[in-house]
């Protein structure tokens, strides 16, 4: 099975899906906090997503 085709799928029942509209806001990054600490989320040039902590 290729990235295509996953990408076809609905998501599994128990997973919270939010569109990265919703989250980003019209920013190109965003900051989420977990455990106390801050990772930064990118939307690339390309319209990649890069996580950072």
């Amino acid at each position: 099975m290729n990235a295509a085709s996953d990408d076809q799928k609905s998501p599994p029942s128990w997973a919270k899906v939010w569109r990265s509209e919703e989250l980003f806001d019209g920013k190109r990054q965003i900051l989420i906090e977990h455990d106390s600490a801050h990772y930064r989320l990118i939307i690339t040039k390309t319209g990649k997503l890069i996580l950072n902590k």
